[in-house]
């Protein structure tokens, strides 16, 4: 077992501290949750060849600064410009400002997506938990690893389309298109989030759920996505990333012919608390009917993606971050009793999440650990 390096840990005990306030005092100022996004930008935005990904992304902020403006523009409009633009124009657009007229080092494009992201992730949680802080320390473990510090297009997009969230609420098309449209610029994964304006509003019963993610399972060996080869490549077709991306995963703990492992464990838990808090949450959490949909898309998605790590990955993933804000929000139509036993169960989660996180040598994969992990600013 490896050993996390104090800055994350001091980041865990910091979530901690405030996850407890606002589960058992009431809800926290959002002021701490600021103080807490700035030690995350840091950490994230100005470390020093670290996550598996660090050498792909410094390759691709060189790349970029070959390509001339008018083929970046016309390939955000969908137009082919004097240069082939092989990645996302708005993600290409920022490597190229910032390398092209400002001469910034590559640590300056990494913190400029941490500030973006970390931005739209607290926003995001703002708007649709009343548990920020028990959110993010649920998630931290892997999810700030391979998102703010390794797949930082993907998170970055995600945050852009689940900040969105807010205007489907509030019924403003035009403004949740723009989100799609910008999430889109940085990673084209983000585009399947558009049909979600409308889909939030089928309802769902526990048998539609259930019945959704039997077929899913069901149809999990067949591999339907096949059918579908070239337009999800193209969703998914960012193999360099992808090798970096796999550097977080331990070959041991494979999963073949079938067998059970920990993703599916963590659908089990999502589906568990999909069904059985289902009838409360529908009573007493506001918008939940939509977060039940993206919790059914993820899991279906999961599954039929299952037997493709890539698709799985990426697709699903897409879907399953935001996905585990229902098990923190349960804890808002519970009593007092069940308040505290799920609320054990998440930091249960979360000492396991460390220890596996450890255990498969993903923090040396990633330069985590207290030997290896290097920031421009802190010691």
């Amino acid at each position: 077992m490896s050993l996390l390096h104090p800055y994350f840990i001091i980041a865990m005990i910091y979530m901690l501290i405030f996850s407890c306030l606002e589960v058992f005092n009431g809800k926290v100022e959002k002021k701490w949750l600021w103080i807490l996004a700035i030690y995350l930008i840091i950490i994230a935005g100005l470390r020093n060849n670290v996550g598996p990904d660090y050498g792909s992304y410094k390759g691709i902020y060189i790349y970029s600064d070959a390509k001339d403006y008018i083929s970046i523009l016309m390939s955000a409009i969908g137009r082919e410009g004097p240069q082939p633009v092989e990645l996302e124009w708005l993600y290409v657009l920022i490597n190229k400002i910032l390398l092209n007229i400002f001469g910034a080092p590559f640590y300056m494009l990494t913190l400029v997506i941490a500030i973006l992201a970390v931005f739209f992730k607290v926003e995001y949680v703002d708007d649709n938990t009343f548990y920020p802080f028990t959110f993010m320390l649920l998630m931290f473990i892997p999810g700030f690893f391979i998102g703010e510090s390794g797949q930082i297009r993907q998170n970055l997009g995600s945050f852009i389309v689940y900040f969105g969230i807010r205007y489907i609420k509030e019924r403003k098309f035009w403004a949740y298109l723009l989100c799609i449209y910008l999430a889109g610029g940085i990673h084209n994964v983000c585009y399947i989030f558009l049909p979600m304006y409308w889909l939030v509003k089928i309802p769902l019963n526990k048998y539609v759920m259930l019945f959704l993610i039997i077929v899913s399972v069901f149809l999990s060996p067949f591999e339907i996505y096949r059918s579908f080869g070239g337009f999800l490549n193209s969703v998914a077709a960012d193999n360099t990333l992808s090798i970096g991306f796999n550097g977080y995963l331990d070959e041991s703990v494979e999963r073949i012919n079938g067998a059970v492992g920990i993703p599916e464990i963590m659908m089990a838990i999502l589906t568990f608390f999909l069904f059985v808090f289902d009838d409360k949450m529908k009573a007493r959490f506001p918008y939940y009917e939509y977060h039940s949909i993206y919790v059914v898309i993820g899991i279906c998605f999961y599954f039929i993606f299952r037997n493709n790590p890539i698709f799985s990955s990426r697709l699903a993933g897409a879907f399953i971050g935001f996905a585990y804000i229902i098990i923190p929000n349960s804890m808002y139509v519970v009593s007092a009793r069940t308040k505290g036993l799920i609320y054990s169960f998440i930091i249960a989660l979360v000492v396991f999440n460390f220890i596996v996180f450890s255990a498969f040598n993903n923090i040396k994969a990633g330069r985590f650990t207290i030997d290896l992990y290097q920031n421009y600013i802190l010691p």
